[in-house]
């Protein structure tokens, strides 16, 4: 090896098979469900686990755990009932968040959101109303 060769960094490819080394996300260390970014749900959709959502979604989702995140890729039209809601992708229907909602600035929602905490980041694009009634979003 010359000294130009020591220097450089090793890049290493973008994509490894998914066969041999594809883990599920985490959070805290708990393994986190994942819907990927080719697969496209219509209907109800219920989780009781961490859940990554990558892909389309059409319908509702009921979602029980500690967190939901809507991925970049994730494109929902869809009512969201969940505890802790991250929004970096797309969202069209109202967000119910028991405890917080988090709209990122790559996210697009359009819907009502209802959660005791929101925090909207700086370039996210948001339409509908925000009601942070603690028995609102309970009663729904």
């Amino acid at each position: 090896m010359n000294k130009d060769q020591e220097n450089k960094p090793v890049e290493t490819p973008a994509y490894s098979s998914p066969a041999s080394s594809w883990r599920a996300p985490s959070i805290a260390g708990s393994e986190m469900s994942v819907v990927g970014p080719s697969l496209v749900i219509k209907g109800d959709l219920e989780a009781g686990e961490d859940l990554l959502i990558e892909g389309r979604v059409e319908g509702t989702i009921k979602h029980t755990a500690e967190q939901l995140l809507i991925g970049q890729r994730g494109s929902l039209k869809a009512d969201i009932r969940a505890r802790n809601v991250v929004i970096e992708g797309e969202v069209e229907g109202d967000v119910y968040g028991s405890d917080s909602v988090s709209i990122r600035e790559t996210a697009k929602v359009c819907g009502n959101v209802f959660t005791p905490k929101i925090s909207i980041s700086e370039g996210a694009h948001f339409k509908g109303g925000i009601d942070m009634d603690v028995e609102n979003v309970q009663k729904h």
